[in-house]
């Protein structure tokens, strides 16, 4: 082949040849997976992020999508019950979930606040001391006007009638301002009505509903 001949098939190669080279289906469902991941990781860091008082790993845990048929299912009831500005009490084994579901729930809704309950009351108790410029309203106020408040672990706390009053009064709040409110206990269900108290079992039992969770773990789930 002469050199005439080998430059007329390079030019027609060429002039065959796309503008663009098309990505495969692996590629175009890898760069679509990528997107997804990195807007998730955008909406975590802004419904999770250090101000809202999530513990760092939940942050880092929702910009994974969850999995399991039956937390999947229990998921979309609680789900359904935010939208509805109702409580959701989630309770149940160590293990099953039951915080991460809370987190998803965060994410959905975009603004939160996530305190255990021992937190909440330690707050509370160092806006007492000299010198400090908190009262007691403005801790309330912060966790009352939250777009979604989380109080975990429930059954970690002294249960005396200052706790309760701080509790039910935050969550009447809540019920007024018709903001939901989640509430996360390691018990099982004999011991939920005497650790939450009258009151918040009669706000949960008009607008809530509670969802045991009874799998073995989470990551069994998968």
């Amino acid at each position: 082949m002469t050199p005439d001949q080998l430059l007329h098939n390079l030019d027609s190669l060429i002039a065959a040849a796309p503008e663009e080279i098309q990505p495969t289906a692996e590629e175009t469902a890898a760069a679509e997976l990528a997107a997804k991941i990195k807007h998730r990781d955008s909406r975590a860091w802004q419904a999770l992020g250090p101000r809202t008082g999530w513990p760092e790993k939940y942050c880092e845990a929702v910009k994974t999508p969850p999995h399991g048929e039956k937390w999947l299912a229990a998921q979309g009831v609680a789900r359904e019950r935010v939208k509805k500005n109702g409580i959701v009490v989630l309770y149940g084994k160590r293990g099953g979930g039951k915080t991460r579901m809370a987190a998803e729930l965060a994410f959905m809704v975009g603004g939160s606040r996530y305190r255990t309950a021992m937190r909440f009351f330690l707050e509370v108790r160092a806006t007492f001391r000299k010198g400090s410029e908190r009262s007691e309203m403005d801790v309330i106020d912060e966790l009352a006007k939250a777009d979604l408040l989380i109080l975990d672990e429930i059954q970690e706390r002294g249960e005396t009638p200052f706790e309760d009053r701080l509790l039910t009064h935050v969550i009447d709040a809540r019920y007024a301002a018709n903001r939901p409110t989640i509430m996360i206990a390691n018990l099982t269900k004999s011991e939920l009505s005497q650790a939450l108290g009258d009151s918040i079992v009669s706000r949960a039992t008009e607008n809530g509903i509670s969802i045991e969770f009874n799998w073995p773990s989470y990551r069994s789930q998968a």
